[in-house]
């Protein structure tokens, strides 16, 4: 744990959902390959866009990739998903990854049974208590959505499943001291080989899957003068939900 910390202490803190954001040395940046986005030198606001409707991007856009999954029987978002305080998706699903954007974009990933907010423990595979923390970021105006887990306290939180589908593999991630970033594999691999190449490479403390496959939407840079970081393979219409990051002024 210590030697990580070291390793990325570069990274800028977006920690806890009340913690402070703040600028560091870019000098100090993890140069390893399949890094998109990290917080580093520079505050980062995160932000999910639930589509069609919000189809404006920030000003101050730096990257927006897909989010969690997309239904394949009916158009909608897989999985418990809230936005700002409003109730998108009741479809919970039984995934261990929960990923929390407070209303100042600062992200937090946890487990599923493990989640904190305001100090107070929730475990969402419990249904009371799951109705407890639903209630709780309505109240608090959460942003909240699902995935699965790859990495948890620094742990792979998978098995190495035989004859696993290969597709090229997008992660949010959190760093020991609780920075953040957009880390993908160079070729299609097995969720549990992109975990282990990224525990490898980055050491990070928690890390949740993002959808690709045939939903590989990736678009870096400004405004007016973007680039094309994935390979969309379905039309543009049918892609329910987007994470973009921005400069946080």
């Amino acid at each position: 744990m210590l030697a990580s910390k070291a390793k990325y202490i570069g990274w800028v803190a977006a920690v806890a959902i009340a913690g402070p954001v703040s600028a560091l040395d870019t000098t100090s940046c993890p140069a390893t390959a399949g890094i998109l986005l990290q917080s580093c030198g520079q505050p980062v606001s995160v932000n999910l866009r639930i589509l069609p409707d919000e189809i404006t991007q920030s000003p101050d856009h730096l990257l927006t990739v897909a989010g969690t999954y997309s239904s394949g029987d009916r158009f909608g978002i897989e999985g418990l998903v809230i936005k700002d305080g409003v109730q998108i998706s009741r479809r919970y699903q039984n995934w261990d990854g929960v990923l929390i954007i407070a209303p100042d974009g600062r992200p937090n990933i946890y487990r599923a049974d493990d989640v904190t907010v305001d100090g107070a423990n929730y475990n969402l595979k419990d249904a009371p208590s799951r109705r407890a923390f639903i209630q709780k970021a309505l109240e608090s105006r959460l942003t909240v959505l699902q995935s699965h887990l790859l990495i948890s306290g620094g742990n792979l939180d998978l098995s190495d499943v035989p004859d696993a589908p290969k597709f090229k593999r997008r992660l949010f991630v959190t760093l020991p001291d609780g920075s953040f970033g957009i880390w993908e594999t160079e070729i299609s691999e097995t969720l549990y080989d992109a975990a282990v190449q990224l525990q490898a490479g980055l050491g990070p403390y928690m890390a949740l899957n993002l959808d690709m496959g045939a939903y590989d939407y990736c678009q870096k840079g400004p405004v007016g003068d973007q680039s094309d970081c994935g390979r969309l393979l379905v039309s543009k219409d049918k892609l329910t939900n987007v994470l973009e990051f921005s400069h946080k002024k």
